[in-house]
């Protein structure tokens, strides 16, 4: 089964599980520098944070249909998602590196 194959090369690679990536949650307790707990004493900087373009603010092209008189037209724009983190918000990160590094994958929403 390709289960218990996964499983058979994970633990034939040895090491410390700690090595392993593993996604843990956090929340954000500052923006400006941004730091983001990570265990009851886990404060992790930027020195130590990857952003995903999920948690920031960021461009985008979308195409769509539009229905006006003349008929169907195509329209492109440029909008703005801004899902910029913000102090009390959850997030999920990537821990990975031997937990040297960590990549905030999304936001869990505000934990306060």
């Amino acid at each position: 089964m390709t289960g218990d194959t996964l499983l058979d090369m994970i633990n034939s690679r040895g090491g410390n599980p700690n090595e392993y990536s593993d996604i843990v949650p956090g929340k954000v307790i500052s923006i400006s520098p941004l730091k983001i707990q990570y265990s009851s004493t886990a404060i992790l900087t930027e020195d130590f944070l990857t952003l995903g373009e999920h948690v920031t603010k960021h461009t985008v092209k979308m195409t769509y249909q539009d229905r006006s008189d003349d008929g169907d037209i195509k329209r492109t724009e440029t909008v703005t998602i801004d899902q910029s983190l913000k102090v009390g918000d959850g997030v999920l990160m990537l821990r990975g590196d031997g937990g040297q590094r960590f990549l905030v994958l999304e936001k869990l929403g505000d934990t306060n």
